[in-house]
């Protein structure tokens, strides 16, 4: 056989090679993008509310979620909200904003959680704590929560198979509103339709939008404006309205509203609080949100949070 016969034999054999190999490299990429939307397609996903873990280094348990171990072991993804900083050491008053509260942690109570599962951990960081030791106490939490894979943003989304997570905030409790601003994403109820066009630019994902709403203390239902907010996210393409910030369960805390999920507020799950019986706060919700197909439904379970001799209130099953 002649020398130039080899050749194209040797050329149309390496070409033949070439499109195999992107054949199944594509083959491999829609196995692997049908796994992550089958696996999506029914969900067990657990939410609750606030959690911090104490505040000027005093003690506090290093185990807080161990009363509803069984619970989160059950859950194919978890949502908190994570009421405090985290900086290991701990940051000195220097860093502190001028505020009245001035929440930071270590992170190892958190961390606990990563022992009773490794299902994802969504964990919202945009609330009213969020710059609490300013910009230097927000690189810690973020550095702490990617090197331990917590899934988090502050002012972009961030998704996971095919889960896109959002959060806000519609307040601060500070004294520089625009410092806040500049960082984190801030609700301005006069002028929203920038938040409905970051929704609207997410197509054919699961969306969960994090907002720490209104005040710490309700009187009955959330506030219309509130409400009237959750449900153009629903209408704009949010899956389920993850709300929080209230110390306490509101009135109605859930709602079902065109085929999304809105929780208002299920009360703090973990802090030091002291508690105030007229907003019977030592109770939180659960919310068990389970997806199947495409049709979403709920349930709630109420714990009560009791003070440990290790230090902090934290949540015990009924």
């Amino acid at each position: 056989m002649k020398k130039e016969t080899i050749l194209k034999l040797i050329i149309i054999s390496c070409i033949i090679l070439f499109f195999l190999r992107i054949i199944i490299l594509k083959i491999n990429n829609n196995n692997n993008n049908n796994s992550n939307s089958n696996s999506n397609s029914n969900m067990k996903i657990i939410f609750v509310g606030d959690c911090m873990f104490g505040r000027n280094g005093n003690p506090f348990s290093k185990t807080p979620f161990i009363n509803v171990e069984s619970l989160f072991k059950e859950a194919s993804h978890i949502f908190l909200n994570l009421e405090t900083t985290i900086s290991n050491p701990l940051l000195n008053d220097n860093y502190k904003e001028d505020k009245v509260f001035n929440y930071q942690s270590t992170g190892e109570h958190l961390l606990s959680l990563k022992d009773i599962t490794k299902k994802p951990i969504f964990t919202a960081i945009v609330n009213n704590h969020t710059l609490d030791y300013g910009l230097k106490g927000l690189e810690n939490t973020k550095k702490f929560l990617r090197n331990h894979k917590f899934i988090h943003t502050v002012k972009q989304k961030v998704e996971h198979n095919n889960v896109v997570f959002l959060n806000a905030t519609d307040h601060c409790g500070c004294n520089d509103p625009k410092f806040w601003g500049e960082n984190v994403i801030m609700i301005d109820y006069n002028n929203l339709e920038p938040i409905y066009q970051k929704i609207k630019n997410i197509s054919d994902k699961f969306i969960v939008f994090s907002i720490h709403w209104g005040p710490n203390w309700v009187k009955g239902e959330m506030d219309q404006k509130i409400k009237n907010f959750g449900r153009k996210l629903i209408e704009n393409g949010v899956n389920i309205v993850f709300g929080h910030s209230s110390h306490h369960i509101v009135d109605n805390p859930i709602e079902e509203y065109k085929g999304g999920i809105i929780i208002y507020g299920l009360g703090d799950f973990i802090n030091d609080y002291v508690i105030k019986p007229q907003f019977k706060s030592g109770k939180a919700l659960i919310c068990v949100i389970n997806k199947k197909g495409k049709k979403l439904s709920y349930e709630t379970i109420e714990v009560k949070r009791n003070f440990v001799k290790e230090g902090g209130s934290i949540p015990f099953l009924q």
